[in-house]
């Protein structure tokens, strides 16, 4: 028998069944695009926190307190005399509440040398005003959101030379803090350890004398290579033991990275058993198909059709299921897999709960664990998308082994006598 005469009889049910056969095809494109559209998402996550670890460097080293020890200047000094240490980054950080359109918004403020700032956030990417210089005086850089509310529809709300007045809160107290924003920087998306957009930057000596703290919540130290990366965590500890976490940004990228590809796995396999679920359902399909079908396969096999020839229609016809459910699911795919984060509201957050491993209070939440977003943008990796579609080809197959082995072992005399 022709290949053509196998694909015409394994098409004919397609016309006469179209309702059934749409449904086969939906099935299985649906099992293909949700692994296309969940792992994309994953694949985006993972790219997404790992472009914004990096965006410190490579070589970044993070030095944070424990308990009641307090980084001073002169740990700053002590961390800049070690060797293969290139650049040392100190910092002063507080939670305060800027008043927006009657609520109160909580944010950070953060003193930072103005000199490092570009260090810190990679890049200084202002899109008004100028920096603040050293000095007392209360000029502030402004992060993206705390002009451009998302909550307000982005609309801006505080402009270059303008006074804003933020409050620092105790238990039992509250300050008041005077600010006049000397810069709006850019979007710049999550960041490690500082969310940026959500944020003010002012100097060191104003930190000082606006919140009253003389120490720093997080030094950040920078190795001048990537091999002398862990040589510096390992003298870090040995000077600070149980009184400061030492960590590597490549160890955190390696390990967030570790555990989103774990979840992408997890994501894709949950997608993986609703493909299978669909082979299942081709299968209980092509057995009525084969039942319905009785008669007609034994004229088959009366005219002269071979056992073999009579399976090649029958796994044929299951095989275009998969084909084509496939690349319908693929299609799918994409539309959802871009479609998704704006179904979910946008922005990924992280919460309090996010925190570098050893645990602590910073994490790329920000500062004090203060929630920052990550706009995902989805990543369809392509061998993914392969290993979809040639799984649901697979399970079309293995669905359709059974039903075509039962028609091609019918016995013609009673096929044909069948009613």
């Amino acid at each position: 028998m022709r290949v053509d005469d196998i694909f015409r009889l394994s098409l004919r049910p397609w016309r006469q069944k179209k309702v059934r056969v749409s449904l086969l095809m939906l099935a299985i494109a649906i099992g293909v695009a949700s692994i296309i559209a969940l792992v994309s998402q994953t694949a985006g996550a993972q790219q997404a926190v790992t472009r914004q670890l990096q965006a410190l460097g490579p070589t970044s080293i993070v030095v944070t307190p424990i308990g009641r020890t307090q980084l001073t200047d002169s740990d700053v000094g002590l961390i800049s005399s070690l060797p293969n240490v290139e650049t040392v980054i100190p910092m002063i950080s507080t939670r305060v509440y800027l008043n927006r359109a009657g609520q109160d918004v909580e944010v950070s403020l953060i003193g930072v040398d103005p000199v490092k700032l570009p260090l810190l956030l990679g890049e200084l990417r202002l899109i008004d005003g100028f920096t603040y210089t050293q000095g007392p005086a209360p000029l502030a850089v402004a992060g993206y959101e705390v002009v451009y509310p998302p909550s307000l529809g982005y609309a801006q709300q505080l402009y270059v030379a303008q006074p804003v007045l933020v409050e620092q809160r105790f238990q039992s107290f509250s300050r008041r803090i005077p600010l006049v924003v000397s810069g709006i920087l850019g979007q710049y998306g999550a960041s490690a350890f500082v969310s940026i957009d959500n944020a003010f930057f002012i100097s060191l000596e104003a930190a000082r004398t606006l919140t009253n703290q003389q120490y720093y919540n997080l030094i950040l130290v920078r190795a001048d290579s990537v091999e002398n990366v862990q040589p510096v965590v390992d003298q870090l500890t040995a000077i600070y033991g149980e009184r400061a976490r030492i960590f590597a940004l490549q160890t955190l990228s390696s390990t967030i990275a570790g555990i989103i590809g774990q979840f992408s796995i997890l994501l894709g396999s949950v997608a993986g058993i609703s493909l299978t679920v669909a082979g299942l359902g081709i299968m209980n399909i092509m057995l009525v198909s084969v039942i319905e079908r009785t008669k007609e396969i034994g004229v088959m096999k009366a005219v002269g059709f071979r056992d073999r020839e009579v399976l090649s229609v029958f796994l044929f016809e299951a095989l275009m299921v998969g084909v084509f459910g496939g690349i319908l699911g693929i299609a799918l795919g994409v539309v959802a897999a871009y479609g998704l984060p704006a179904l979910l509201g946008g922005p990924l957050f992280f919460g309090q709960g996010f925190r570098p491993p050893g645990g602590g209070g910073f994490g790329p939440t920000g500062f004090g664990g203060q929630a920052a977003s990550i706009t995902i943008t989805p990543v369809i990796p392509l061998d993914t998308a392969a290993i979809a579609y040639g799984f649901a080809i697979l399970v079309c197959l293995v669905a359709g082994i059974y039903p075509a082995w039962r028609a091609a072992r019918l016995d013609p005399i009673k096929a044909i006598r069948y009613e």
